[in-house]
């Protein structure tokens, strides 16, 4: 198992930036909400035409999105890479919801834990 022990900002041949650091196992996308909104504009612009709500843009008809690729006016790979960071949102918000639960539940638990406790001392 490889461990970082330092931190180290390298620079790619292609112009990208990597960071190794210290202690972190794997990088995941937190609020995105405005950075997709931003990244994918047209994708976004398309979707409020879908003529569903919820429209996921995967097989829904009268999907304006799907429309679009299809008359070539949103490149497919960026329709794809939008899918992959609405996925990776999405599991980013079920883990915080899932974590919030189990917070919630441990503090139920020991409430009443303390009222048990304080109910056998009298």
């Amino acid at each position: 198992r490889h461990v970082t022990s330092h931190r180290e900002l390298l620079v790619l041949k292609c112009g990208g930036i990597m960071i190794d650091n210290p202690g972190m196992r794997e990088v995941g996308i937190a609020d995105t909400s405005l950075g997709l909104e931003t990244t994918f504009e047209s994708i976004i612009e398309y979707a409020e035409n879908c003529r569903f709500k919820d429209c996921t843009h995967t097989h829904e008809e009268d999907c304006a999105v799907l429309t679009a690729i299809k008359n070539g006016e949103i490149d497919e790979d960026a329709y794809l890479n939008f899918q992959k960071m609405e996925k990776e949102k999405m599991h980013f918000e079920l883990d915080a919801i899932e974590r919030k639960k189990k917070d919630k539940d441990f503090g139920k638990m020991i409430k009443k834990v303390k009222k048990q406790r304080k109910d056998m001392k009298y």
